[in-house]
């Protein structure tokens, strides 16, 4: 019987993640990307030798034995990259001069906030011992959610060891919420700076459990060199790629999806259609706007997005490492800044130092993420004076800022960038330029449930983009790949097999 074939649009993780797995079954493949490199937002950009990662801060399941590591090994991106794992997740500087460390082991983080403030013991017990319950927890799903049957889901709920109320307690108290519990100023601008004040504990808890058992560290060699490992992984399973292939409409016959058009007029024939582009610019864009999952349409109407940033990136020339025990620091600014339109009383500061692989010898990369609105860089961008006068404002600012934080830094730049929501967006087609999806609530699964890979009134679509497995990011966009073969391989009858290169 000959191979069905795959047209999959968008080379990003979820799309070589389908690529590969749908390899490993028996499908032809072939993956269209209008850039020219592979990873979509897994992915870096270089300046006069420095090379600016632009998305993986720390990959969950950086360590053999947990939940996901597996799948980052069946697609080849671990074997052999060494990954550098911090002790200290986040750091923040008052403008008194007193540091909280956010420290990954519980019981250093207890003992060091007890020290800074004695009077906010409780809620910070409370924190280290939901760090502790979830430390060895796992969410990852082993097939999607439309396959589940009435036992998979008993069993999924017994694998979660009687934690669905305490998930449920989490996800319902904001990182802002929980900030008001803490009486020192310092430690609760920590609880609101390290992972954004309206996302859930859940968001910081999660985080800090994998990090506790060195288990989210960042992988040495940084975004892109990541999204090619898994390229050379699919090209190695035999799987086609196409750079510089836009698609530019889904083709449709008698209610099926047969295949793409391409931006030079090109047609691209498949028995399946696998979309791995952003979720709107699928649904809007691709195909008519008129076929939409109930859950679809109300997230795309009022689903709340994770921000959007402005990320500047500085090479400079010394190393860096001020910042090595931590994943990135927040100093507070004594007068703060206007700032694309926002005002920004915290400076964000990362240093890849402990990356050599990504500056000169005996320099590094620094950079700063600070939260933007995806409207005023929009609007902003219709004049190019003005939207590069405002991108070179802000790195200015940013740089004086980081020197009077660390004196001498800006006489060592050699090297500056500036990404805005708009760079984002125009480079990846992610919508207004968000890094993740929508955030992950109670509302959120008690009104949706889950986001279907399926649209209706078109047959052999499917979508795949992390867009599908909110809130998203890498881990997101290769289980939404992984999960599209899954559900062929049902359709089509086939036992789904996952492998992982011999070495």
């Amino acid at each position: 019987m000959a191979e069905k074939t795959l047209a999959i649009i968008g080379a990003g993780i979820s799309g070589l993640s389908a690529g590969c797995y749908g390899r490993m079954n028996g499908y032809r493949t072939v993956i269209l990307e209008m850039h020219g490199l592979p990873g979509g937002l897994c992915t870096a950009w270089t300046r006069n030798g420095y090379t600016f990662d632009g998305c993986i801060h720390w990959l969950t399941s950086s360590a053999p034995g947990d939940s996901l590591y597996g799948v980052w090994e069946e697609l080849g991106a671990v074997q052999g990259r060494p990954v550098v794992d911090h002790d200290v997740f986040w750091r923040v500087v008052g403008a008194d001069g007193r540091t909280f460390s956010l420290y990954a082991d519980p019981d250093r983080l207890l003992q060091h906030m007890r020290e800074l403030s004695p009077q906010d013991a409780a809620p910070a017990a409370e924190l280290c011992r939901w760090i502790r319950k979830f430390r060895r927890f796992s969410m990852a799903m082993d097939k999607p959610r439309e396959l589940m049957s009435g036992p998979d889901v008993l069993k999924l709920v017994v694998r979660m060891g009687g934690k669905l109320k305490d998930l449920r307690i989490l996800s319902s108290t904001s990182m802002g919420e929980f900030s008001k519990r803490f009486k020192d100023p310092l430690l609760a601008a920590g609880m609101r700076l390290a992972v954004g004040e309206s996302t859930p504990l859940i968001g910081l808890v999660m985080t800090l459990a994998p990090m506790s058992r060195r288990a989210a560290g960042f992988p040495v060699g940084g975004s892109l060199a990541f999204a090619q490992a898994i390229e050379r992984r699919y090209k190695g399973l035999g799987g086609e790629i196409r750079y510089g292939a836009k698609v530019v409409q889904i083709l449709e016959s008698d209610g099926n999806a047969v295949g793409v058009r391409l931006a030079d007029g090109s047609e691209v024939r498949a028995d399946y259609v696998v979309s791995a582009a952003d979720l709107r610019h699928t649904l809007t864009s691709l195909l008519d706007g008129r076929r939409q999952d109930e859950t679809h349409r109300a997230l795309l109407e009022t689903g709340d997005l994770y921000p959007s940033c402005v990320q500047v990136s500085f090479g400079v020339r010394r190393a860096f490492h001020e910042l090595d025990e931590c994943l990135g620091e927040a100093f507070e600014l004594e007068t703060p800044l206007r700032l694309g339109g926002e005002d920004v009383e915290w400076m964000t500061v990362r240093s890849y130092a402990l990356d050599p692989s990504l500056a000169p010898s005996g320099c590094s990369v620094v950079t700063s993420i600070l939260d933007a609105k995806w409207e005023y860089w929009s609007a902003l961008r219709a004049d190019r004076a003005a939207y590069t006068a405002e991108k070179e404002r802000v790195a200015a600012a940013c740089a004086e800022a980081i020197d009077r934080r660390y004196p001498g830094f800006r006489d060592a730049i050699e090297a500056t960038d500036v990404a805005t929501p708009v760079t984002f967006e125009r480079y990846t087609g992610s919508w207004k330029g968000t890094f993740m999806t929508w955030r992950l609530t109670p509302e959120f699964e008690k009104r949706y449930g889950y986001v279907r890979k399926a649209v209706p009134g078109l047959d052999n679509l499917y979508v795949a983009s992390m867009w599908t497995l909110p809130p998203g990011g890498i881990p997101g966009a290769a289980q939404a790949g992984r999960q599209v073969i899954q559900l062929l391989c049902a359709r089509d009858q086939k036992r789904f097999v996952a492998t992982k290169p011999r070495l």
